[in-house]
């Protein structure tokens, strides 16, 4: 948008200036780090702070803060704007925390779940962020600010630095007066150059779309206009009402309504019951009346959030389908989503424009189409009316243009409003971690003679436990490296012998030959370990015997012989011949998915421990030999809930919504929450479909008004789990009950014991991390003498180690027992040549599939002649076929109504992810994929928008619930039958509309899958000009939308084209098939520009003119990009141009391949100076030849763009700083025995963070914790 926001381009001093009488005591620093990363050091109590809680809109505060954090963000940011920044913050949730900022402000803060303050050297303090911030890291969310605190540790900063000189992003600092600088972070401080004047990133460029989304309360609970239906209908009414502080100062709920003969005496009886309440809390009275078909909410100082009518409805008992139950809902929900204070109109939806001194006046620019429009001048607000009670597609879409002082428009505001979701995009994170083997420096021979009074004690080996060969839980995984540990004696302390460890397999043949370190004089006494959380195995192996058995070597049936000075040792442990064999088993690959979600709050995701480095804790304490992690970005979910232990006699009603319902009605609903997260897991278990896989719904709880005895934590079963977000609860339920194991104090059908300890104790053998080299005694100092609780316990102990570990592994026997679960669970494998199925002869798709065979203890290939073996009643089609393809993930989520309608609450979530495909569906139209299987009873047609057109397929699914379609396109819309064994579509289930989807605007009329007689062609979409074009002229009347059904062919078709924050969109509708059932677009028709002709060129221009411009900056993902080109050789013409962006890559065959990228591009020109500022998208591994800037005027003329390409200096790299993707390297060996610190223990945890578990609730002291579940 043009000019419209130069009164934010003035010196950051300015915003110094506007606090310096509150700030003299709270100094804010602003400075460059290596003349790129941004870098702004503030007091944790700082004013700029807390005043993120305000409306940067009506709040000069509010609008101060936002300004600090544009100028860290370094990009366009226009207040109110749908757009959000990311910021990775490393602070706790509750000292830096988005759900309590402004939505207005225009972030999203992200943060982790685990220790906050590290000390120096600690490395996981660094692993949690490389993924997230480096451009080769795992992750495809991109952040523009990290939050330190001010005692970040050495390694914190060390990968900071980094990723600030090399991607120019932003940095700031929290302090905490009450807390220490630590040495590296105040170095960094130090290293900074000072700034005093830098503007403001331009909030002015002309091709910067501006487009805010309004999502309104679903269709099926609201109505959009006031109706006679409805005032017959309203029975209660709630209001919930806050200060313009945001803090909530009344709700109401359920109140019945007297009078319903008219609307006047309903706003009557409203105003009275609101106003005896305002009174009693010493508030102001409001007014309430009814005017022009709306009611008019009027108060002092104050926002109304919310306003419901409701009604008693009978709904189906999820108990029983014979019995109806009363429930009441809402018919008509208004919200107050720009939070205007003072007013709230029920019947409209309204909203305000920016009041901008220089701007002389706004005025609409398109109308929407389902509704009427109007535009307050004086004070810019805005007054939608819908035409009727619902939406049709469930959005509506119209513009405005600001008026500038030199007469010039600028680009278009666009406001969107819909009633339904948009897919999600959320890209999973993934990591594979493993064990490697350790490096290990052989001692040399020492030639000294076997000491006569020498006595073998044990003969240990460790994987994830310390194991004696007599310990009847002693299982090994195989392919994993495992500790031998020998432990002698001498009375006399005599030199040490040379011992040799002898490993072969079962024919005997020697796989290798190791010899063991030790002291120089064995040890007259052993010591045991000490009573502490963790030992260093260095510490504790002084006294002992070690090798590293590598991993090749650990196979089932191997022998094992320890010579000292070549003859072997024989003990109790060993045959006659000195020869042992422990028991080994299958090493599993773990796949595991871990989701995250806010639950009803907005502007905050948290993270278990990390989004991926936790990985490598795991794969190290579970008795695995590979560990795949899926995690996906976190983000906001408002889901329908499942009453779970409400304590109240609402147990049977389908739904209830936190949102809503009276919360007396439903009483505490975070238990209900969990059950959701646990249900949601269940959901995307049902949609894989491979007990290979394994997945974590964790959750940020949204708290409740009432009180409950018990707080479930977590719930799951086998494969899957879902729990808030802390890491203990989702090892118990996602590595615990998720790999069959009960509780520690279960009991059996006989009601014995099933766990062979206490169930507070973990038996005698410690942990062993072979990843970090120490030892996990379980000993906690907060139950001494006691042990550490379980982990398996069923109640929820916050203490897992002293070592900055995310979880406390299990006791041995229960990692045995993991390996007995997982027998019976598959192997997912990649081919071994990729593109080449032979090894199941394409049996299962991508990859094969494995079975452990536990009579020849090796892996089976499962293939068609095997299958049935192992499973009889699912079909190998169910199995993912494909991995790590674009999918959608689709959840139904419905119940019935008495009168056999769907519950209000009925909720369709789809993401768009990354993820697996089953074996292609059976096509209803044309037969292909798998076979028709008369037991699946649901019927898909599905519609997307593909490069060619709108694509329709009709579908057999083998449930409605939870399933994967492939991404072939935008998403357009979806329905739901049942479907009977002659292939015959039945009952409609479920219906999906895009509110995003062009075709559902341009095609709105529809009846069915037909044309419509008249189509709906918007001059503008999504904040910026859209250009169509027609493959006849006269096949549409384009100020009318009809259509000339005469001149339509079998090829007649419509083209699409606009530019949306610097990407280039393009679609194409047939007119002869609308739905693309049969037929899809030809694109190399020659199409005829249908709008905005005052801009359209005429003649031909088939060549690009390329403009070469070198860059310095190196073209890798995450990389912020701002440069500056000369145009002037271009001789751009008057006039508004689009700009645009692709990334342009090479495949292994060079082949060059253009790609719409997903950050924003942005770009203004003064002078012929052409400014452009971007990010390059966060992908994993993207590497680009170049960056292509296309610029054009009329989008539909044959006038080619200009084109400028973006290329990187190679011939100069001197200065060009490298990724240093040792960040990365999780996988590394470590060094046998090495002298690696342990951190100490956690003493530099301030004492403010109690060893107490919290929860969004409560604060449960020690004596309560019995009363917190972990369920199974």
């Amino acid at each position: 948008m043009e000019n419209r926001y130069e009164e934010q381009n003035k010196p950051i001093s300015s915003i110094k200036n506007q606090y310096d009488s509150n700030i003299k005591q709270q100094p804010l620093k602003i400075g460059l780090y290596a003349n790129k990363g941004r870098v702004v050091v503030i007091d944790n109590n700082s004013p700029l702070l807390k005043n993120l809680s305000l409306d940067p809109t009506f709040s000069k505060e509010g609008k101060a803060a936002h300004e600090l954090f544009s100028w860290l963000i370094n990009k366009p940011r226009i207040i109110g704007e749908t757009k959000k920044s990311y910021i990775a913050s490393t602070l706790p949730e509750s000292q830096f925390s988005g759900f309590k900022f402004h939505s207005k402000q225009g972030i999203f803060v992200e943060s982790f779940n685990s220790p906050h303050e590290w000390i120096d050297g600690e490395v996981r303090a660094q692993a949690q962020l490389a993924d997230l911030l480096l451009p080769s890291g795992e992750w495809h969310r991109h952040y523009s600010i990290v939050v330190l605190p001010e005692s970040a540790n050495d390694k914190q900063i060390e990968l900071i630095r980094h990723w600030l000189e090399l991607t120019g992003g932003s940095l700031l600092i929290v302090k905490d007066k009450q807390k220490k600088i630590s040495a590296s972070t105040q170095q960094l401080i130090n290293e900074l150059r000072p700034v005093e004047h830098i503007e403001l990133a331009s909030n002015t460029l002309e091709n910067h779309n501006f487009q805010q989304v309004i999502t309104l309360p679903p269709h099926t609970i609201s109505s959009l206009k006031l109706t006679d239906e409805l005032r017959k209908n309203s029975q209660y009414f709630s209001v919930s009402i806050k200060n313009t502080n945001n803090n909530n100062i009344l709700s109401l709920h359920d109140i019945p309504i007297t009078e319903t003969s008219s609307w006047q005496k309903i706003a009557h009886s409203i105003e009275t019951d609101v106003n005896r309440m305002m009174v009693e809390h010493q508030l102001p009275a409001v007014k309430i009346s009814y005017e022009k078909n709306t009611l008019k909410l009027v108060g002092e100082n104050i926002i109304f959030r919310q306003f419901q009518l409701k009604q008693t409805k009978q709904v189906t008992s999820r108990y029983n389908e014979q019995k109806q139950i009363p429930q009441i809902l809402p018919i008509l929900v208004t919200e107050n989503p720009d939070e205007l204070p003072n007013q709230l109109v029920v019947g409209a939806i309204t909203g305000k424009l920016p009041n901008i001194p220089h701007i002389k006046g706004y005025k609409i620019l398109e109308q929407p189409k389902f509704g009427r429009l109007t535009l307050n001048n004086i004070t810019n607000e805005w007054q939608y009316i819908a035409n009727n009670a619902k939406f049709k597609t469930q959005s509506d879409q119209f513009d405005f243009i600001a008026i500038l002082p030199n007469g010039q428009e600028s680009q278009p505001i666009s406001i969107q409003l819909q009633t339904e979701n948009a897919p999600q995009h959320r890209i999973p994170g993934k990591r594979t971690f493993s064990v490697q083997n350790p490096i290990y420096h052989e001692p040399q021979r020492r030639y000294h003679p076997t000491p006569s009074d020498m006595q073998i004690h044990n003969i240990q080996l460790a994987q994830t436990h310390l194991q004696n060969m007599t310990d009847k839980h002693m299982s090994l995984t195989a392919n994993r490296w495992a500790l031998l540990n020998l432990e002698i004696t001498s009375i006399n302390a005599a030199k040490s012998p040379d011992i040799e460890a002898i490993i072969s397999n079962k024919e005997r043949k020697i796989l290798g030959r190791i010899r063991l370190t030790g002291p120089d004089h064995l040890p007259k006494i052993l010591t045991a370990l000490p009573r502490q959380p963790n030992v260093s195995a260095q510490d504790w192996h002084q006294q002992r015997f070690t090798a590293p058995l590598k991993g090749e070597w650990i196979q089932p049936d191997i022998n094992i012989i320890i010579t000292v000075n070549g003859k072997p040792i024989i003990t109790e442990e060993t045959n006659q011949y000195g020869v042992f064999s422990p028991n080994v088993t299958l090493d599993n690959h773990l796949i595991v998915h871990v989701d995250s979600h806010s639950l009803y709050q907005q502007g905050h995701g948290v993270y278990s421990s990390s989004p991926l480095s936790w990985g490598k804790e795991a794969a190290t304490i579970l008795p695995i030999g590979q560990f795949t992690l899926y995690s996906s970005p976190a983000t906001v979910s408002h889901p329908s809930l499942t009453p779970y232990m409400t304590g109240t006699n609402n147990n049977a009603i389908p739904f209830i919504h936190p949102h809503y319902d009276n919360p007396k009605e439903i009483g505490y609903h975070p238990n209900a929450q969990v059950h959701w997260a646990y249900n949601n897991s269940l959901l995307y278990q049902r949609a894989n479909n491979a007990d290979s896989d394994y997945q974590y719904t964790a959750i940020e709880i949204f708290p409740s008004s009432f009180d409950n005895l018990y707080l479930i934590l977590g719930q799951s079963f086998h494969n899957h789990g879902g729990g808030i977000h802390e890491p203990s609860v989702m090892f118990h339920e996602v590595f615990g009950h998720g790999l069959d194991l009960p509780h520690t104090n279960a009991q059996d059908h006989n009601n014995q014991p099933t766990y062979p300890y206490h169930p507070d104790d973990h038996g005698k053998n410690p942990a062993y991390n072979q990843s970090r080299q120490y030892y996990v005694t379980y000993h906690s100092p907060h139950t001494f003498p006691k042990q550490a609780t379980p982990t398996m316990f069923p109640y929820f102990d916050s203490f897992r180690s002293d070592a900055y570990d995310a979880f406390l592994p299990h006791a041995d026997a229960y990692n045995q027992k993991i390996h007995q679960f997982l027998n019976d669970r598959v192997r997912w494998q990649t081919n071994k040549t990729k593109g080449l199925d032979i090894e199941d002869g394409g049996f299962a798709g991508d990859g094969f599939y494995q079975r452990w065979d536990q009579i020849r203890k090796q892996w089976v290939i499962l293939t068609q002649q095997n299958y049935s073996k192992y499973y009889h009643r699912i079909q190998i089609e169910q199995f993912p076929h494909q991995r790590d393809v674009p999918i959608y993930w689709i959840q139904p989520q419905s119940a019935k109504m008495a009168d056999n309608t769907l519950h209000p609450y009925s909720t369709i979530t789809v993401n768009r992810t990354v993820g697996s495909l089953p074996a292609n569906y059976h096509n209803l139209k044309t037969g292909t994929g798998r076979q028709f299987y008369i037991y699946h009873n649901y019927a898909l047609t599905v519609t997307y928008a593909t490069p060619n057109g709108l694509l329709t397929e009709v579908l057999q699914i083998p449930h409605e619930t939870s399933f994967n379609i492939a991404d072939k396109g935008e998403l357009v819309q979806f329905t739901i039958h049942e479907l009977n064994h002659k292939k015959e579509l039945g009952q409609l289930t479920s219906r999906y509309s895009n509110p995003n989807s062009l075709a559902n605007r341009l095609l709105a009329k529809r009846d069915g899958y037909t044309l419509p007689p008249h189509l709906l062609l918007d001059n503008y979409w999504q904040g910026a000009p859209i250009f169509w074009a027609a493959t006849e002229e006269g096949v549409v009347d384009f100020s009318t939308g009809k259509i000339n059904i005469d001149k339509i062919t079998s090829k007649s078709a419509l083209c699409a084209k606009w530019v949306e924050n610097g990407r280039l969109h393009q679609q194409y509708f047939s007119l002869s098939d609308p739905f693309g059932q049969d037929r899809q677009v030809d694109t190399s028709m020659n199409f005829i520009a249908l709008n905005h002709l005052n801009t359209y060129k005429t003649g031909y221009l088939l060549e690009n003119t390329i403009h070469h411009q070198m860059i310095e900056t190196p073209l890798i993902a995450d990389i912020n990009i701002e440069q500056q080109i000369d145009i002037s050789d271009l001789n751009l013409s008057n006039g508004q141009h689009s700009f645009w962006v692709t990334l342009v890559t090479s495949n292994e065959q060079k082949q060059i391949q253009e790609k719409v990228p997903v950050e924003s591009w942005y770009f203004s020109v003064q002078q012929n100076q052409l400014t452009i500022k971007g990010t390059i998208d966060s992908t994993p591994g993207l590497k680009l030849d170049g960056i292509l800037i296309h610029i054009d005027q009329h989008l539909q003329d044959h006038v080619a763009p200009k084109l400028i390409w973006l290329q990187q200096n190679n011939q100069n790299p001197t200065g060009q700083l490298a990724e240093n993707i040792e960040f990365l390297d999780y996988n590394r060996p470590v060094v046998f025995n090495s002298g690696s610190v342990l951190p100490e223990l956690i003493s530099s945890i301030p004492e403010e963070e109690p060893s107490s578990f919290y929860s969004p609730t409560m604060s449960i002291p020690q004596h309560k914790q019995a009363d917190i579940l972990l369920s199974a």
